[in-house]
C-alpha cells in the first residue's frame, strides 16, 4: 500500500497499558493491587473487569508515609515542603470501561456545579449581609469539592517504593482476575 500524503491522520493507542502482554507481574493482597515499577495494570476496568476503554490515561501517583501528617500539628507550610521533598511517585495506567468513565465524570460534573452553586450562595450571603447563608454557602463549596475528589478519583496508592505500587480502589471483580499473594 503506498502513503497517502493527502489521507488524513490515523489514531493508534500507544501506552503501557495497551502493550500489556500479561507477562507482567499483577497480583491481589487483600483489597490492593500490588505490582512492581515499570509493570502496569491490565488494560480492564479497574472497577468492574471489563475490557477498558483506549485509550487508557496514564497518570502520576504521589505517596508518602501517613505518619508525615503529624506535621499538620507543627505547621501546614512546613508538612506541605517535606511532603514534596520525600514523597514518592510512579506512573500507572488504571482503566475504565465505558460505564464508569461515564459515571466518573458525572461525579465531577457534578461536583464542580455544587461548588458553584457555593459560589453563588456565597455571593448572594454578601449581598444579603447574611453570617449563616455565608457558612451554608461555605460548607457546600468545601463538602462538594472533597467530595468530588474522593468519589472521582479512580484508585489511590498506599505505597510505592523501589519494589512495588500497591493501589486501593479496585473493584472486587478486577481484584478476583488478579493471582493472590501475600
Amino acid at each position: 500500500m503506498s502513503h497517502n500524503p493527502y489521507a488524513p491522520p490515523e489514531a493508534r493507542v500507544v501506552g503501557r497499558a495497551a502493550s500489556f502482554d500479561g507477562a507482567q507481574q499483577v497480583w491481589r493482597a487483600g483489597d490492593r493491587a500490588v505490582f512492581r515499577p515499570g509493570d502496569d495494570l491490565p488494560p480492564r476496568c479497574v472497577k468492574c473487569n471489563a475490557d477498558a476503554e483506549q485509550p487508557v490515561k496514564e497518570r502520576a501517583m504521589h505517596w508518602h508515609t501517613p505518619w508525615l501528617y503529624l506535621l499538620l500539628l507543627v505547621s501546614i507550610l512546613i508538612y506541605v515542603i517535606v511532603a514534596l521533598i520525600v514523597r514518592k511517585s510512579a506512573k500507572v495506567s488504571p482503566g475504565l470501561c465505558a460505564e464508569h468513565r461515564l459515571a466518573r465524570r458525572n461525579i465531577i460534573l457534578g461536583s464542580w456545579l455544587a461548588a458553584l452553586a457555593g459560589m453563588g450562595l456565597m455571593a448572594l450571603s454578601i449581598d444579603r449581609s447574611s453570617g449563616p447563608l455565608a457558612l451554608l454557602a461555605a460548607a457546600v463549596m468545601l463538602g462538594s469539592l472533597i467530595f468530588g475528589m474522593v468519589k472521582g478519583r479512580i484508585v489511590y496508592p498506599t505505597h510505592i517504593d523501589a519494589q512495588r505500587i500497591e493501589l486501593k480502589g479496585c473493584g472486587e471483580a478486577f481484584l478476583a482476575s488478579l493471582p493472590q499473594r501475600r
